[in-house]
């Protein structure tokens, strides 16, 4: 039961940073994107389909994956260890290994 709760209030916060990432707020700080890495920090720590997802969108997105790994460094430790852990490097791995190899 707990792990549903997490994962309802993980979807909750992902979708409505999603939802507030094109609306113009007067607040202080950009909600939507905040929102949206408190959401992906949650869900990657608790499902494992979100977290192979995330790495996905990074190994074929080369911009999300440096502006993810720039943004790091500020960022909260919740969001730190996402970031860690969603690393494409096996990605890359098994990329590099079916491709063709060039004849010399």
């Amino acid at each position: 039961m707990k792990h549903i709760l997490i994962l309802t209030g993980g979807w909750l916060t992902f979708v409505s940073g999603v939802l507030l990432l094109p609306v113009p707020l007067p607040l202080p700080f950009p909600a939507g994107p905040v929102l949206v890495l408190i959401g992906c920090a949650i869900l990657t720590t608790h499902s494992k389909w979100f977290r192979r997802g995330v790495q996905k969108l990074r190994f074929r997105f080369r911009w999300l994956c440096r502006t993810m790994d720039k943004l790091a460094h500020r960022s909260p430790p919740m969001v730190k260890s996402m970031v860690e852990r969603t690393r494409p490097v096996a990605l890359e791995r098994q990329a590099r290994v079916q491709a063709p190899r060039s004849e010399s």
